[in-house]
């Protein structure tokens, strides 16, 4: 007996022994793990500010150029023999009006001629500046005069000075002061430290905890880096400045003077059309804390869990064989519940990491198109028609890069049921257009083959909340030319039908068809769930969120519609939306045309009918054909049978054999002479076809998607009544709001935020007094006379006094004026709402007078 006890209680000692060591191994090495993942994403957020600071500095720089670009064209528009004192007084006006510190001219040999302020004494980099302006580049750099630090925008500019010598260039200089403010570099609040140094390490300007006089000789005296010597990592760090490359390290900073002993994680990256280089320091003292936190939790559930163990192994050596048995079964059913829940917990931490550099994608796919309509903008500076067409471009493209976004806070919204959707008047037409425009650049780039289909549309206009609809359409558009190879095929078709609902509803159909690597049938099982995203070597190359899908079939299922998928690998997807919308007043009545005949030239069977249809209910009787040399023969037939010529001759840009929308043209205007108007229908932009079609001496050009109201705008300016009209309707109607003689209280916190409305306001004619907060406001709107401000802006959210209390507060005033504002808030929900054009802030507006119109034409969306 006694043998067996020992036996029984060697065992129990074994085991026990045995499962604490590997808790506590495993919990050893989910202490690391954690630690690196912390680590990694200390990385990332640090990464993350230090380009947030990057963007707030080429937001400055753009409105400084603007500045500087304002000041050049009145310049230009100076007699050509203007002298130098003409040029002198026309800067010092622009330098009054915006208020600089100093305003200087630069001769070739780099001699300074101030023209306005404090002369300048000193520059930060002189070599630098006068190569930059003598190669035309506009850069950044800093200066001194006798009072103050400058920043300094430099830009190549000639024009007479006095004494008769030219210039060279031209310095638009601002206090340090007010660019460190805007820069947000020295924020108590903010776990990120920042260091704007020059190239030899110097500091631009001088923040909190900076220690040395320049931050080489701070890393020398105070850091210790992780892997090397400090003396290697500041060799490092100056050979990636000097170069122009980002810098990062991991360093332990101990500072006996300042009481500072922790690790810091450092990275680096050169401000563009500068000599600086922005430094951004974040301390690991409160990862530090959460780590040892994790750790010690980790350590005593692995000691409770040990406890629990050697208790269930000693009532296993102690109870009878069937209560083994049971006892056996549980820890088994508690293990799988365990793995269950540890393989969750994995994949949760895993589908979190890849979301981050998922993201990047979506949010890349607007900007390259931002950027390279830019580009092209600049390029072609002085077509103005060019430019117009990239900025409206660049605009659909930052509201979709905004809607990329804003899917991580639509997904909290849907998880909280707090997402709803707001009925407004839309057209189809737009809508649909606004698709093709955003998705055509893309298409191009990826050399993918695009077309629109059109028919059987009942009601152009319907009730619809349309930031959400295109959300939905851009989700499907986006997914389709991400997983379609180069020389695939993309489509969107629109259609309606009659709606169960009754007659004041139409069942409206969208498709979205590509010829792409398709899907699984195990993954279109959970294509509609959060971050999941097919785990297959297809995709692997081609990042996404893993939102879009489960954000668009909520909002279909808001809606009230459905959602079809069809997909086979190596087949394709196809995408099948059906949702009841309520028709709206059709904006185009009386849409009718004289009987013309129109030749319609397509290859596309489905194009050629509904066109037809939509012609005829114009009142014109449309011919079609399926080809160029078709079209050739219908025209000779007509002229050899007398049966009269056609009016107009619509032809598709793109069909497959035989003779090209463009050969067709050229045929036909050979045939027709100059008086028939020959029109190209095509579902890519007009910039990429412009030069070929201008070579046929085409009359005009249709972009698809063929609505009715497209063709009768694209040929009423053909008829007789229509001479004298405006070509664009739409920009005609278009009028510049005007606030002239208007003046507005401006409460706003955030200095760039105030510059960029003050700018708005301003340049639509109305004076404008800013306010840094809430009490500030109220008290000047309390020392103002009566009528003197016509309307009071406040942002929401600012210290002091948030925009809430001061309009309370205003109300509230025994004075006139007080208590007959009509207060409008624009804002309607603070928490959850946001301006679709970017703003995170709204403004609460009040006013005697009509509201006044935003720049933003689009809704506020919750």
């Amino acid at each position: 007996m006694i043998k067996q006890y020992k036996q029984i209680f060697a065992g129990f000692f074994f085991l026990l022994g045995l499962a604490c060591l590997v808790f506590f191994a495993l919990s050893h090495y989910m202490d690391s793990r954690t630690a690196q993942d912390v680590r990694r994403i200390a990385h990332v957020h640090l990464q993350g500010m230090l380009d947030q600071e990057k963007d707030r500095f080429e937001a400055i720089k753009v409105i400084r150029r603007t500045q500087m670009n304002s000041l050049k064209d009145a310049l230009r528009r100076l007699d050509i023999g203007a002298d130098g004192e003409a040029v002198k007084a026309t800067i010092v006006r622009a330098a009054l009006f915006q208020n600089l510190a100093n305003c200087s001219l630069v001769e070739a040999d780099g001699t300074l001629s101030s023209v306005y302020g404090a002369p300048i004494v000193k520059l930060g980099d002189p070599d630098f500046l006068l190569k930059g302006i003598l190669s035309g580049r506009e850069i950044v750099t800093g200066g001194w005069t006798a009072r103050e630090q400058l920043i300094i925008y430099a830009a190549s500019l000639s024009v007479p000075m006095p004494g008769g010598k030219r210039s060279a260039g031209i310095l638009w200089c601002k206090p340090i002061s007010m660019f460190q403010r805007m820069m947000n570099l020295d924020n108590p609040e903010s776990l990120v430290v920042y260091r704007l140094i020059r190239r030899d390490g110097s500091y631009v300007v001088q923040s909190r905890g900076a220690g040395k006089d320049d931050y080489y000789s701070n890393l020398l005296a105070y850091c210790t880096p992780e892997l090397r010597t400090v003396g290697q990592a500041v060799d490092d760090m100056k050979r990636a400045v000097a170069s122009g490359r980002a810098f990062e390290a991991n360093v332990r900073y101990v500072n006996a003077e300042q009481g500072v002993d922790e690790r810091r994680s450092v990275r680096g990256a050169p401000l563009k059309d500068s000599n600086w280089y922005l430094v951004g320091i974040l301390p690991y003292g409160v990862l530090d804390e959460v780590i040892e936190g994790m750790g010690t939790s980790m350590a005593r559930g692995a000691m409770s869990s040990a406890a629990v163990l050697a208790a269930g192994i000693l009532l296993v050596f102690l109870l009878y064989l069937r209560m083994v048995r049971g006892q056996m079964e549980e820890a088994r059913d508690a293990r799988k519940k365990a793995e269950k829940a540890q393989a969750a917990a994995e994949h949760a931490n895993r589908t979190k990491s890849e979301f981050l550099s998922n993201m990047s994608h979506d949010i890349r796919t607007p900007m390259n198109a931002i950027v390279g309509l830019t580009s092209i903008a600049r390029d072609h500076v002085d077509d103005s028609a060019r430019v117009d067409s990239c900025l409206k471009k660049i605009m659909i493209s930052g509201k979709q890069l905004l809607g990329l976004i804003n899917d991580v806070l639509d997904m909290s919204k849907i998880e909280s049921g707090k997402m709803t959707l707001k009925l407004e008047e839309i057209s189809l037409r737009e809508t649909m257009e606004t698709m093709c425009d955003i998705v055509r650049p893309q298409i191009r780039d990826k050399g993918q083959n695009f077309d629109v289909h059109i028919s059987n549309i009942l009601s152009e206009n319907v009730y619809c909340d349309g930031v959400r609809l295109n959300q939905v359409l851009l989700n499907f558009l986006s997914n389709a030319m991400k997983f379609t190879p180069e020389g695939g095929r993309v489509d969107i078709e629109l259609w309606q039908e009659r709606s169960p609902k009754g007659a004041a509803f139409v069942r409206t159909h969208f498709v979205v068809r590509d010829t792409g690597i398709g899907m699984s049938e195990e993954f279109k099982s959970k294509i509609f769930t959060a971050f999941e995203r097919e785990d297959s070597r297809r995709v692997h190359r081609t990042q996404g969120t893993g939102l879009g899908m489960a954000i668009s079939k909520y909002i279909v299922d808001a809606m009230e519609g459905s959602i079809e998928v069809e997909s086979e690998p190596g087949k394709g997807t196809r995408f099948h939306v059906a949702v009841d919308l309520e028709r709206a007043a059709e904006a185009e009545s009386g849409m009718n045309l004289p009987p013309w005949n129109i030749l319609v030239v397509d290859d596309s069977a489905e194009l050629r009918r509904t066109a037809a249809l939509s012609l005829r209910e114009l009142g014109t009787r449309p011919q079609t054909c399926c080809s160029g040399e078709e079209a050739v023969e219908l025209l000779q037939k007509a002229h050899a049978d007398g049966n009269g010529d056609y009016f107009a001759a619509l032809i598709d840009y793109k069909m497959d054999g035989g003779m090209s929308g463009v050969q067709t043209a050229l045929k036909l205007r050979e045939l027709l002479g100059e008086s028939v108007p020959l029109l190209l229908i095509s579902a890519y932009d007009w910039d990429d076809i412009e030069e070929e079609a201008k070579a046929a001496d085409l009359s005009g050009f249709i972009p698809k998607p063929l609505f009715k109201s497209t063709l009768y705008r694209a040929l009423k300016r053909f008829s007789d009544d229509a001479a004298g009209a405006p070509e664009d309707e739409a920009a005609a109607a278009e009028e510049k709001t005007s606030l002239e003689g208007m003046h507005v209280l401006l409460a706003e916190d955030q200095p760039l935020n105030a510059e960029i409305a003050v700018t708005i306001l301003e340049e639509a004619g109305a004076r404008v007094d800013h306010a840094e907060d809430g009490a500030i406001a109220s008290r000047m709107f309390q020392e103002s006379g009566e009528g003197w401000y016509d309307v009071v802006l406040m942002d929401l959210r600012m210290p002091n006094m948030d925009g809430i209390e001061a309009a309370k507060a205003i109300r509230a005033m025994a004075r006139p004026g007080a208590g007959t504002l009509a207060w409008t808030p624009t804002w309607p929900s603070p928490s959850t709402s946001r301006c679709c054009c970017g703003s995170s802030r709204g403004y609460i507006v009040a006013g005697r007078t009509a509201p006044v119109k935003s720049r933003c034409s689009s809704p506020w969306v919750p």
